[in-house]
């Protein structure tokens, strides 16, 4: 009987409830099931308190922050679009629906998000940092070190800044300017992992591998199961010819993060070096489909298309490389006479 009661009372309680009260009880019900991981309750719970509100942008946003941590990134860009039509300077569902664009690979509209953020927060260095990291992805280097360079002076001596500046660097083929960055940014954060993997990809670049393993392992050290430093080091693998080893770390890469395309890429070149050239391909052509940002997987799917004698798919390849900033795939497009071939093959 005493349960009885304790229920009655309850739904009295609920009864008196207000559509704001029933609206706000269901949002933070589903942040605590966010909180939690538990994504599929949270959005059963935001749909709850928009039943409450319709036009409730909280809830569309944190509906959508459920969505794309459950990989539905789609879904999750419907709901910020919903949100940001109801509030168009709701600064959380912008940011949110940028990084959601950037998931699936629109850096086009993921950018046109940050400069509508920059526009409702000029002075912010995380605003000009992360309209960097967008530019690296679209291969615009300029301009992302333009904008690292003003997230810098907005908010000096940032570690993560330093990185992603001598990322750059590292990029342009400026190595050393790239090593003196890291460097300084070592003496603002010890033992930073992401700095000894940088490090080790510049010695990679110098053909030190050696010296590149050392560095990488410094990194693993810090940080043992992270999938891109694991990948990383079965790359140096792959070029000091240890192939068993290579395979051992890019699977541990997969086996963490199953889409890490920088992984996917490298275990094509595995089989690229182990003459399997069917499974390099199909391999390579799923590192094209992810939409991270992948240096040379269009060079290495061009060696693969030519190595199981398709040439014209190789040039087609090489190509799109080259037009995507790809110095090897240039190289190699015009080494192989590709505008000849592509010609006689029309």
């Amino acid at each position: 009987m005493r349960h009885l009661t304790l229920f009655v009372f309850a739904l009295i309680l609920t009864g008196c409830e207000s559509d704001i009260e029933r609206r706000d009880r269901f949002l933070e019900l589903g942040n605590l099931a966010l909180e939690d991981g538990d994504y599929k309750k949270s959005i059963d719970l935001y749909n709850e308190s928009l039943k409450a509100d319709p036009q409730f942008v909280k809830a569309f946003n944190n509906r959508g922050v459920a969505r794309i941590e459950s990989d539905h990134p789609y879904e999750a860009i419907l709901d910020y679009n919903q949100a940001i039509l109801l509030k168009a300077d709701y600064l959380d569902a912008l940011f949110n629906r940028a990084y959601a664009y950037e998931e699936i690979g629109n850096f086009k509209k993921a950018l046109n998000d940050v400069e509508r953020i920059m526009e409702l927060k000029p002075d912010s260095a995380f605003v000009h940092f992360y309209k960097g990291l967008v530019q690296t992805k679209m291969r615009n280097y300029d301009e992302a070190l333009s904008s690292f360079n003003l997230a810098d002076s907005l908010n000096p001596l940032n570690p993560e800044t330093l990185i992603n500046i001598a990322t750059i660097h590292y990029f342009n083929d400026e190595l050393d300017r790239a090593e003196a960055i890291v460097s300084e940014s070592m003496q603002l954060q010890i033992n930073d992992p992401n700095a000894y993997n940088l490090l080790s990809l510049i010695q990679l670049k110098r053909n030190r591998f050696l010296a590149a393993l050392a560095e990488i392992n410094r990194a693993l050290d810090e940080v043992p199961a992270e999938p891109y430093f694991l990948n990383n080091r079965g790359f140096i693998y792959l070029k000091m010819d240890s192939l068993d080893r290579a395979l051992n770390d890019i699977n541990r890469s997969i086996l963490i993060n199953s889409a890490n395309g920088w992984a996917y890429r490298n275990k094509g070149i595995y089989f690229l070096a182990k003459g399997d050239y069917a499974q390099a391909v199909r391999l390579l052509e799923r590192a094209i489909k992810e939409p991270d940002f992948i240096d040379e997987v269009y060079f290495y799917l061009g060696q693969a298309y030519k190595s199981n004698g398709d040439l014209i798919k190789a040039c087609n390849t090489w190509k799109e490389g080259a037009e995507k900033g790809e110095k090897s795939s240039q190289q190699n497009f015009l080494l192989q006479n590709c505008d000849s071939s592509l010609a006689n093959s029309n």
